[in-house]
């Protein structure tokens, strides 16, 4: 294994059965180890210095080494069903895949100096696709007893009374709010309570400490040609997860999705307590078309953020499984959906797979900071699929993509 690392909305839900298109996008938004057992994990640190770099393409600078290693360009994507083999082929896809991805996780919010220091230092660079989590507040929420209070709404304003952003405290009392730079956040508000705009504020609450009634957990995938190995995994795996960690009240919804020109854009489906019917709609999937990098994103996290069934009184996660950006020209889209899943405490967990480039990895890490969760990735340990991008992050530990999964899930449970 390699022993581096380079340092790294209020608005309404339509009530649906299901959502999906075949072929046009929605309208336009107005303004383990390789024998199948348990991963080793293993802990990467960040070089001692990121000084030698070479210039890329996305505005910011990038370690040679990791230049040099960058994956083939996601237009090279094979479109046809298979499994990405490590010499970049593919074999008619096999089951078995279940414990042999490994990833790993990471935590910018964990990390907030450190995120900060990259983007002053020109690392990285936002907005991706229209998401600038760069400029953020983060809030706390404690009874009179110093308990973290769950799903109280924080929203941060503007001196004319105008949200800027809105969302719901997690488990922990937390919640982070995001401004635009040409914006002016005057004040910080929940339960009654108005406090001045600062970087952190913390508030003490009169309510009471209230229990959810259940979680409702999420996947998304992209099934274009190149995530064979991607859905192989949930087919295998998704019935062991269940498993693992369901519990009274958990509801659970798949939801797949391609690009215009392919056999659909997407294909979503409504929560349901009947995981046999999940498994089924994985185990019916295929990976094929795409072709060319960008791919539907906006649309699908649209329907699914926008107009899925999520229900009040419940915790909230979607993970949304990926190699490939969004489109340009659908930043409206984005926004209107990361809105609305900060606005309903949807923590949107992207897990970015093989043939990823630096400006998906971006993406990805914005869309993990504004809804207050992980980025996940996955990583060549496995030696499973092409070439995986090292993120631009801080130390992170190699595991199996199960065992992430499963404690991202249960860390969300009530």
């Amino acid at each position: 294994m390699k022993k581096r690392l380079f340092a790294l909305c209020a608005i309404g839900m339509v009530m649906l059965s299901g959502c999906g298109s075949s072929g046009t996008a929605p309208a336009e938004v107005a303004d383990n180890a390789a024998t199948g057992g348990a991963a080793a994990v293993e802990t990467y640190t960040p070089a001692e210095s990121v000084a030698s770099e070479s210039t890329m393409d996305y505005g910011f600078s990038e370690p040679a080494a990791a230049a040099a290693e960058a994956p083939a360009s996601a237009a090279a994507k094979m479109d046809t069903t298979g499994v990405k083999q490590p010499n970049g082929g593919t074999s008619t896809q096999q089951p078995g895949l279940s414990g042999v991805l490994t990833a790993a996780e990471y935590s910018d919010l964990e990390n907030w100096d450190f995120f900060k220091e990259l983007v002053q230092d020109q690392k990285i660079s936002f907005p991706a696709y229209g998401l600038d989590p760069t400029n953020a507040v983060s809030v706390t929420v404690t009874d009179n007893n110093q308990q973290p209070l769950a799903g109280e709404t924080v929203t941060l304003l503007d001196g004319q009374g105008a949200t800027l952003w809105e969302t719901i405290t997690d488990g922990e009392g937390k919640a982070w709010l995001f401004y635009d730079t040409n914006a002016t956040p005057a004040t910080v508000s929940t339960g009654g309570q108005d406090i001045a705009f600062a970087d952190e504020v913390s508030f003490v609450s009169s309510s009471s400490v209230q229990q959810d009634t259940g979680l409702q957990v999420m996947f998304i995938l992209d099934t274009t040609g190149s995530m064979g190995d991607e859905l192989n995994y949930l087919k295998e795996d998704f019935t062991e997860i269940v498993n693992e960690v369901s519990g009274k009240n958990f509801l659970f919804s798949a939801n797949f999705y391609r690009d215009q020109g392919d056999a659909y854009v997407t294909k979503c489906n409504p929560f349901t307590s009947n995981t046999q019917t999940v498994q089924q709609q994985f185990d019916v999937e295929d990976a094929r078309g795409g072709g060319d990098t960008p791919e539907a994103v906006a649309d699908i996290l649209y329907e699914t953020m926008v107009q899925a069934d999520w229900k009040d009184g419940y915790r909230k996660v979607a993970f949304i499984i990926f190699d490939a950006p969004p489109h340009d020209g659908t930043e409206k889209q984005i926004d209107a959906a990361v809105r609305a899943a900060a606005a309903q405490g949807i923590h949107v967990i992207p897990v970015v797979a093989s043939n990823a480039e630096r400006d998906t990895e971006l993406f990805g890490r914005a869309l993990a900071i504004m809804t207050n969760s992980e980025y996940v990735f996955l990583t060549d340990d496995s030696g499973v699929g092409d070439s995986h991008l090292e993120p631009i992050i801080g130390n992170y530990t190699v595991e199996s993509l199960h065992d992430i999964i499963v404690r991202l899930i249960k860390d969300y449970e009530p």
